[in-house]
């Protein structure tokens, strides 16, 4: 693996930032690069700057919302004509099916990376409230397609 891996992550309860954290020390203990950033911590201009793989783990929060620390992000990522070809993405969601907009923000997510030139790495997972497993094997897959 000759590219960082970039691991994002916008949460409401931690949920989704103890899982990227997780692969963060996933990917640094078998000798990878990788990057860790709270999307409250990184505008969407940056995104162009970046190559290799990124991965986003994410919660939707009230009515199919972002999280309060990925707002401000996404709502740049909208509102810019952005050139993300150079990195492709995963999108991983955490939800709670019980709700209308089941994990809407990691599939507006994804969508709107896709429009903007972004390969998906493969399609969003949208996880209801019991996802260590599911974290567990995407984890595994993506890792395992982008060398790390």
């Amino acid at each position: 693996m000759n590219k960082p891996i970039y691991i994002f992550f916008g949460t409401m309860t931690g949920n989704a930032e103890s899982l990227a954290q997780g692969t963060y020390d996933k990917v640094t203990k078998m000798g990878g690069v990788a990057v860790l950033h709270n999307l409250a911590d990184f505008n969407a201009d940056s995104l162009a700057e970046l190559s290799g793989a990124a991965l986003f783990v994410v919660s939707t929060w009230g009515d199919g919302e972002p999280p309060t620390d990925a707002e401000e992000f996404f709502a740049e990522l909208e509102e810019k004509s952005l050139n993300l070809s150079k990195i492709s993405h995963a999108v991983f969601g955490l939800g709670d099916s019980n709700y209308e907009h089941f994990n809407a923000f990691a599939k507006n997510l994804s969508a709107r990376l896709r429009e903007l030139g972004s390969p998906e790495l493969e399609p969003v997972f949208t996880a209801d409230v019991v996802f260590e497993q599911d974290y567990a094997d995407w984890e595994t897959r993506l890792l395992a397609k982008i060398g790390a």
